[in-house]
Formats: structure tokens, C-alpha cells, sequence
């Protein structure tokens, strides 16, 4: 009998380790679908569209199905390639933190950019941390699943992926962490988590490997994870 799923995190952009015929970039996007709601949603979207698009239709996924994209942060290797998702899903519904608002909607001006301040659940057991504020504000998406437990994806986690991780758990456990953590090393904050997925940004990547050899989990774009 198969478990009953909650989510599936696809890794559509990234540069590390690329499964064959997917397009290696540098940046980072990953696909969600959500088995409560039945509907996909993006983190992040690389630094290229055509390069996303062809990797998102590797999964066998129609970008017109996509409900949500979250943006992490403002930088070019997380957000670029939402111009072709927008011209080919205009409908689709974008959150950014409260700070990057009004340059998105500068940007986007007829899409439907919504700015987050607050932890907010976008859909069901789809929650934004809400915007951490830093030199560059970011916000990141914790996915419960029905084992009350969350899985964490983060951008580039500037602010400090303790604060995040911090921020999680006054919800839930935390089951796993995917993404990228950029020059942390506070390695506590990781001793019980069971899936630490550091790629893109992660600059010490072989500490984490040699720290948790048996919690560390090698991401690569094409890859597939099942909550």
C-alpha cells in the first residue's frame, strides 16, 4: 500500500548535478505540488525563463496550471525567469516580500503581485515565514504535512537560515531543509533535522556533508522529493 503523500518538491533550477535533459543554471526554483489542494506551486524562478519553462515541462507540468509563485528575495537568480511564467500564466498569483512589492509591480504592473509582511498560510498547509527583515529581505515557504511535521524551502536564506529555522519551529518539526543556506554555519541549528538539503548558494556545503553524513541529502536539478 502507498503512503499517503502531502507534498512533491521538484528542483526545476539549479546548476548542481543535472539528471539528463535538464537545462543546468545558476539560480534556484522549485516546483511544489500540494496533495491537500490538488494545485502546483513555484518557489523561486531561476535566472532564466526558457531555461525554467523547459526544465518545469520535464515533469510533465502545463506552467498555465500553476496557482502561486513565491519569490524568496529580489535577486536576479531567484526571480528573472517569472517574466515567462507571467506570459504564459497571467492569472497566476505572485508573492514577494512587502519590501520588493513596489518593484515587482513597477515591473508586472496587470499581474496580481501580492506583498508579504507576516507569516500567512497562501493555501492550505502552504505558509510563507513572512518577510525576514535583513540587509536584503527574504521570505521562505514552510510545507506541513499530515504527520504535523514541515518541510522548509529556502532561497538563498540571507538574513541567517536560524532565523528561519527559528521561525519554523514555533509551528511544527521540522522534517527537512532544502536550498540554499549561504555562508551558514551554525550547526546546532541542524542537529535534528533529518533531510538537510544545502545547494545553490551553500558555500560550505562539505561541512554540512562531514557534520551530518547521515542527515545530508545531495540535491540536484531533475530531482524529485515525496513528504
Amino acid at each position: 500500500m502507498k503512503p499517503i503523500l502531502s507534498f512533491e518538491i521538484s528542483i526545476v533550477f539549479d546548476d548542481k548535478c543535472p539528471k539528463p535533459g535538464f537545462i543546468p543554471g545558476f539560480g534556484f526554483s522549485a516546483l511544489i505540488f500540494n496533495h491537500f489542494t490538488g494545485e502546483f506551486s513555484l518557489f523561486d524562478t531561476g535566472g532564466k525563463s526558457n531555461v525554467l519553462i523547459h526544465n518545469i515541462k520535464k515533469f510533465n507540468v502545463d506552467i498555465s496550471s500553476i496557482k502561486h509563485v513565491i519569490i524568496s528575495h529580489n535577486h536576479y537568480d531567484h526571480a528573472r525567469g517569472l517574466e515567462g511564467i507571467i506570459q504564459i500564466n497571467p492569472s497566476v498569483n505572485i508573492y514577494v516580500p512587502i519590501n520588493d512589492l513596489k518593484s515587482f509591480s513597477r515591473k508586472f504592473p496587470n499581474s496580481r503581485i501580492h506583498g508579504i509582511s507576516e507569516m500567512i498560510e497562501i493555501e492550505k498547509n502552504l505558509v510563507s515565514s513572512g518577510q525576514i527583515k535583513d540587509f536584503i529581505p527574504e521570505q521562505s515557504v514552510f510545507l506541513k504535512t499530515k504527520e504535523n511535521e514541515l518541510i522548509i524551502l529556502v532561497g538563498c536564506a540571507h538574513p541567517g537560515l536560524e532565523k528561519f529555522i527559528t521561525k519554523a519551529q514555533s509551528i511544527a518539526k521540522i522534517k527537512a531543509i532544502i536550498g540554499g543556506f549561504h555562508g551558514f554555519r551554525k550547526l546546532s541549528y541542524l542537529e535534528d533535522i533529518e533531510l538537510i538539503g544545502a545547494c545553490h548558494c551553500s558555500r560550505n556545503i562539505n561541512l554540512f556533508k562531514k557534520s551530518f553524513p547521515g542527515q545530508f541529502k545531495r540535491i540536484c536539478l531533475g530531482d524529485n522529493y515525496s513528504f
